[in-house]
C-alpha cells in the first residue's frame, strides 16, 4: 500500500463510527439502511474470550461489504489469527489491542494481508483505559495507521470515562506526531458525552447504542459529527 492510497484510506476513517452491533440484531440491515448518513460502519468483534461478550464474525462485514468504510475492532484472543478472514471479508481497517496476544505480529499481519490482497487495508492499534502509555513504544514504532482509546474496558465491567480517555488520546496524539496515525475513541459515547470525547480533537468518535436508540438515528448521528467537527476544529486551532 503506498502512501497515496494510505492517505487517502485515513482520510475516509474520519467521523462518527456506527457502531453496527447496537442495531436491533434482528433488523441491522433495515437499520442502516435508514440511517443513510453513515460512513463509518464500526464492527465491535468479541469472541466471549478475550472479553466476556460474544458478537460476530467475518460473515457480518462482508454482508456490508461497499456499504461505507468497513472498521473492524479486533477484541478476540489471539487477533493474528483472525486477521485474513477479517481482510478477505471486506475490511477497511482492521484494529487489534495492544494488550491482546502478539499484537506486533497482528499489526505485520494486517500489513501482509493488504499486500497479498493488494487493496489498502488500515493497521489499528486498540489501547485499554488501563494500559501504560510508556508500555506501548514497541507497538507505535511500526507506526499504526489508526490508534483507538477506549473509555471502557469490557472485561471488567468498570463504567466509562471518556474525559480521561479524551485526555490519552491527546498524549498519544503527541507519542505519535512524527506519523500522524488517525486519533479515534470509543466507549459510552452519547449526547451527553460527546463534548467531552472530543475535547481533545479526535478524528473518529465510535458510537452505537446513542444513534440506535435514539427517537431519531439520523437526527443523533448528524448531532454527534457536528459536535465532534466542532470540537476538532477547536483543537485545532489551540494547537496552532
Amino acid at each position: 500500500m503506498d502512501s497515496v492510497e494510505r492517505a487517502a484510506l485515513q482520510a475516509r476513517a474520519k467521523g462518527i463510527g456506527v457502531g453496527i452491533f447496537a442495531a436491533p440484531a434482528m433488523a441491522i440491515g433495515a437499520a442502516l439502511e435508514a440511517l443513510q448518513a453513515a460512513e463509518v460502519l464500526h464492527f465491535d468483534i468479541m469472541d466471549g474470550v478475550w472479553v466476556p461478550q460474544f458478537t460476530g464474525g467475518p460473515g457480518f462485514v462482508s454482508a456490508l461489504r461497499g456499504q461505507g468504510f468497513l472498521d473492524v475492532h479486533l477484541m478476540v484472543a489471539e487477533p493474528e489469527n483472525q486477521i485474513d478472514a477479517f481482510a478477505a471479508a471486506g475490511a477497511d481497517l482492521i484494529t487489534v489491542h495492544a494488550e491482546a496476544l502478539n499484537a506486533a505480529g497482528a499489526l505485520a499481519a494486517i500489513r501482509a494481508a493488504s499486500a497479498c490482497l493488494e487493496r489498502p487495508i488500515l493497521a489499528g492499534l486498540g489501547v485499554m483505559p488501563g494500559t501504560s502509555l510508556e508500555s506501548l513504544a514497541p507497538l507505535l514504532a511500526q507506526k499504526p495507521d489508526v490508534i483507538l482509546v477506549l473509555a471502557i474496558d469490557p472485561r471488567d465491567g468498570a463504567p466509562a470515562d471518556v474525559p480521561a480517555a479524551a485526555e490519552r488520546l491527546a498524549q498519544l496524539r503527541a507519542l505519535c506526531a512524527d506519523f500522524a496515525p488517525v486519533m479515534a475513541i470509543d466507549g459510552g459515547i452519547t449526547a451527553d458525552s460527546i463534548k467531552d470525547a472530543c475535547a481533545t480533537g479526535a478524528d473518529l468518535v465510535v458510537s452505537g447504542s446513542a444513534i440506535f436508540k435514539a427517537a431519531d438515528p439520523s437526527a443523533m448521528l448528524a448531532q454527534l459529527e457536528a459536535v465532534r467537527q466542532a470540537g476538532q476544529a477547536a483543537a485545532e486551532q489551540a494547537n496552532d
